[in-house]
């Protein structure tokens, strides 16, 4: 097990918010499986990720080569966690804990999620990092001297109209288009965005958000029509214990459903320190390689013209590639990696080397112990 393995993604459809920008990034906009779909994310590492083994030249690392040896990373750590994850990662954890995202999205719900070391019931920090690969555009903080109990109480009248309609929806009384149509007129009316920061974001930027209690979305904004396109580190927490919505951009599913809304419970643990609502001070500015470094997760970039060696120490690696194409060699195997695709290399592969075959930028992930 000391090669790499490439990571093959697991998309997920969006079709109210996703679109073609990761399916053309990973120059797969015209196959037949795929064309039309909007996607909204692309799972490149998560517990259960689908591995293999390839050998190839071709410029298409999936769909062009010959696969072999297709495992589920949940597979391999169960077999030899120490030496795939790294002993004091598996130590701590377990399993994998990270999920690494490629997003395309927008009119995301104003959410928080718990500090760590937060212990509940039900609600679990899930600490997350956002690297823009575009402009972007979204909220981060509250606005400094609001009135907190007013924007609750906006929240809360939002969350009764909200299930006012879909009632309505869902017993006959009113339609899905005029229920949606009156949902947006109220919202306006009562316009949540008054209490929270909006910003632009640029291409590059990196926004930490791992301390938890900070509000945050990602926004719509037509001078943006991809949306928000965001390579995203987290740990790996189901949204139905971390996720706590105060607000859902008015949103009523096809059935005339709607999803749960947290307002006490996203009040109760919203961070309100003017420290914690100045986006300044979430902002990660590159030290050398490093983009990002966390208790929870790391993450390197590596701007590649020649032959790079690169050593595992306390964990596994992950590397996606932002731009070009390399060949990355470990000691019983190599791949080519291609823009827009992922690999993953165990904790035991010792060492590799990556050699660029164009100029090329990669992302490392990581975690420090």
């Amino acid at each position: 097990m000391k090669k790499p393995y490439l990571v093959i993604p697991t998309l997920i459809e969006q079709p109210t918010w996703g679109g073609d920008y990761i399916l053309k990034i990973k120059n797969w906009q015209d196959k037949p499986a795929l064309r039309d779909l909007k996607i909204g994310q692309s799972y490149e590492l998560y517990g259960n990720s689908l591995l293999t083994k390839f050998i190839t030249n071709s410029s298409d690392p999936v769909f062009s080569s010959t696969l072999t040896e297709t495992v589920t990373l949940s597979s391999l750590v169960e077999k030899n966690p120490e030496q795939i994850l790294g002993k004091k990662i598996f130590k701590k954890y377990g399993n994998m804990p990270l999920l690494i995202k490629l997003n395309q999205a927008r009119g995301n719900s104003f959410q928080l999620h718990v500090k760590p070391g937060t212990q509940h019931s039900r609600w679990k920090p899930k600490p997350e990092s956002w690297y823009f690969l575009e402009d972007g555009y979204i909220s981060c903080g509250i606005k400094k001297g609001i009135n907190i109990s007013t924007y609750k109480q906006c929240c809360v009248n939002i969350e009764g109209k909200m299930r006012e309609l879909s009632n309505q929806v869902l017993t006959g009384q009113k339609d899905i288009k005029s229920a949606r149509e009156e949902a947006q007129k109220y919202i306006k009316e009562q316009n949540p965005w008054q209490f929270i920061n909006l910003y632009k974001t640029n291409k590059y930027d990196l926004i930490d958000l791992s301390q938890g209690g900070v509000h945050h979305s990602w926004e719509e904004n037509s001078d943006l029509p991809l949306g928000n396109i965001v390579y995203e580190v987290q740990v790996d927490v189901m949204d139905e214990f971390c996720t706590i919505r105060g607000f859902d951009q008015g949103k009523i599913k096809d059935d005339g459903s709607i999803r749960e809304i947290h307002v006490n419970d996203y009040f109760e643990f919203m961070d309100t320190s003017l420290e914690m609502n100045n986006i300044n001070n979430l902002k990660r500015t590159r030290q050398g390689n490093n983009l990002l470094q966390t208790p929870y997760y790391s993450l390197d970039i590596l701007e590649l013209e020649n032959k790079h060696s690169e050593s595992l120490t306390d964990s596994f690696h992950h590397i996606y590639v932002q731009e070009g194409r390399v060949e990355i060699v470990a000691s019983e195997g190599s791949i080519v990696l291609t823009k827009g695709h992922s690999c993953f290399i165990p904790y035991e592969t010792g060492t590799y080397t990556i050699t660029p075959q164009e100029k090329s930028t990669l992302l490392k992930t990581y975690i420090s112990i």
